[in-house]
């Protein structure tokens, strides 16, 4: 494989656009004031040239890197998820799991809500998972909780049921989203970033969190740029104005980048895990590259494009029980190259990874 593959090039035509309402361009403000008071006009990477140079999207000269790793083994999950489908032989499922060195697994909340499990299911899936030493950490809810009535009081209702779901089999979390005002969450509306955008996602997660009163399911939010939390500042604002601690970050770095940042990485990643220190439950892995006229960002092979993936698993390693799962991939062998990618550069800057991954 080359060096740089774009998911335009190498997944059949996909692209992912760059949406309004990023990081800032042009930041005033030194970084660490950003990090202490999240303002809005702080909301962003500090200038590198000084505020009279209109457009900061190159890197500072000798960006500095901790490569320090953390204590955790990260254990690797991915989007071939955990199944409920009637049948199935969960001995078998895991092991296949951990044969292929994933060691963590989610549900995806459609699919494992659609079916009430008896008691012995359950206590069978909760046997082989520690058999096979797999975690089952969590249900990917990819709802849309401020949707047109009344879909986001049926999305809202769908969160708090897989609230929960994730209860009955011991999980540690529920993934969501701040949503769209379109029915379509992945579609941007012009006011996602507006006062009534903001505070219709921070009462919708009110409702879920009174709802879910007692838990101790944590709630993830996944930043995506077409959504209103799309940058740090935004989620730590998200989890101030809720005032629930179980709201935390499903952080996925790539589904921040704007074009400002794209070669920031470094830059973006240290800020992030920085201001958001203690509030991330896990993370997402993926790569992106820039490589078009317009202002479009393509996935990419994991370790293949702009992300600084070396700082990435670096900071990772640093949150406990660390998770991280890998996505947007297309088949069993993709998701093994991306696997020995992700390995490769650990190793490399001696952050651990749970569990062994079989010869190509």
């Amino acid at each position: 494989m080359s060096a740089k593959i774009s998911r335009r090039k190498f997944f059949s035509g996909a692209g992912a656009a760059a949406a309004a309402g990023g990081l800032a361009v042009t930041a005033p403000g030194k970084l660490a004031a950003a990090v202490e008071a999240p303002a809005a006009r702080d909301a962003g990477l500090p200038d590198v040239w000084g505020q009279d140079f209109l457009y900061q999207w190159s890197p500072p000269q000798n960006v500095k890197r901790d490569l320090t790793p953390g204590a955790s083994a990260i254990r690797l999950s991915c989007s071939e998820d955990i199944t409920n489908r009637e049948g199935t032989d969960y001995a078998s499922l895991f092991k296949g799991m951990r044969d292929a060195g994933w060691t963590a697994c989610e549900a995806a909340s459609a699919a494992w809500l659609s079916r009430k499990m008896p008691d012995t299911e359950v206590a069978e899936i909760k046997r082989q998972l520690k058999a096979n030493d797999v975690v089952f950490y969590g249900i990917h809810c990819a709802g849309n909780i401020i949707a047109p009535d009344p879909q986001a009081d049926q999305w809202q209702r769908h969160i708090i049921d897989a609230v929960h779901a994730a209860e009955d089999m011991g999980c540690q979390l529920i993934l969501t989203h701040s949503g769209s005002i379109y029915p379509d969450r992945n579609a941007p509306h012009p006011l996602n970033w507006s006062r009534a955008g903001w505070t219709r996602s921070v009462n919708a997660l009110k409702n879920i969190c009174k709802s879910t009163a007692g838990s101790k399911i944590e709630i993830a939010i996944e930043p995506v740029n077409t959504e209103a939390i799309n940058n740090p500042w935004a989620f730590k604002r998200l989890r101030e104005d809720v005032g629930d601690p179980r709201l935390m970050c499903g952080l996925d770095i790539t589904n921040m980048v704007f074009t400002s940042t794209a070669f920031r990485m470094t830059e973006l990643l240290n800020t992030t895990f920085d201001l958001l220190d203690g509030q991330i439950s896990y993370v997402h892995a993926k790569d992106f590259v820039w490589d078009g006229m317009l202002p479009g960002l393509d996935w990419a092979m994991n370790g293949t494009g702009n992300m600084d993936y070396e700082t990435f698993l670096v900071r990772v390693s640093r949150i406990k029980n660390a998770k991280m799962y890998v996505e947007f991939l297309r088949s069993p062998e993709e998701y093994q190259e991306a696997q020995r990618n992700i390995r490769a550069i650990a190793d490399k800057v001696g952050v651990k990874i749970y569990g062994t991954q079989q010869p190509a």
